[in-house]
């Protein structure tokens, strides 16, 4: 008795599918790894940063802080300086910088299921040839299709719930510095 689990009898098709998958799984993980790398060092220097301006620091101490500290609030407190037109516009740039790669891992969240569904389709077609090819409804002529529409459709459904996973806690994240970003420039007009 072997103790494979099928995949010596994955099709083409599947195995295409399979690399769309992997492929997407990639693209997500790359995306997760640098939004939260971005996100957390972001948060990290807004915190810094709020931080000194709460215990009131000089005005000039804070300005020096603010030209070397690269966060998201020491640039809306210089730019408020020029006038808060200027701090609107450059956070609203900075947003749309940020949400980027967001729409991908939602797309792979909502598409990833339907790529393994497609694998899954076919392997169930290759299924029911087989059983047309050889006159028997044996397991041995079955199980190649099922095992190759299984496999497919635990990877799409594995790809997906791993992008939605990141895609909501690092939308989290990406909400919470927003939020403080916009609360602090309506603390400083």
């Amino acid at each position: 008795m072997s103790s494979s689990i099928g995949f010596e009898h994955i099709g083409a098709i599947a195995i295409i599918v399979l690399g769309v998958l992997l492929i997407m799984s990639i693209i997500s993980w790359t995306i997760m790894i640098y939004k939260w790398i971005q996100l957390s060092s972001l948060k990290t220097r807004n915190n810094v940063f709020l931080e000194r301006f709460i215990d009131g620091e000089s005005e000039s101490t804070l300005n020096s802080f603010a030209r070397i500290n690269e966060s998201l609030n020491a640039k809306i407190y210089m730019l408020s300086k020029q006038s808060l037109s200027v701090s609107k516009a450059y956070l609203t740039k900075e947003v749309n910088h940020l949400e980027r790669g967001f729409s991908i891992l939602a797309s792979v969240g909502a598409t990833a299921p339907f790529v393994g569904l497609f694998g899954t389709i076919w392997g169930i077609i290759n299924a029911f040839r087989n059983i047309g090819l050889s006159d028997s409804t044996s397991i041995s002529v079955v199980a190649p299709g099922i095992s190759e529409a299984l496999i497919t459709t635990a990877a799409g459904i594995f790809v997906a719930v791993v992008a939605v996973i990141g895609y909501n806690l690092l939308y989290s994240l990406y909400t919470s510095i927003i939020r403080e970003t916009e609360n602090f420039l309506e603390a400083i007009e």
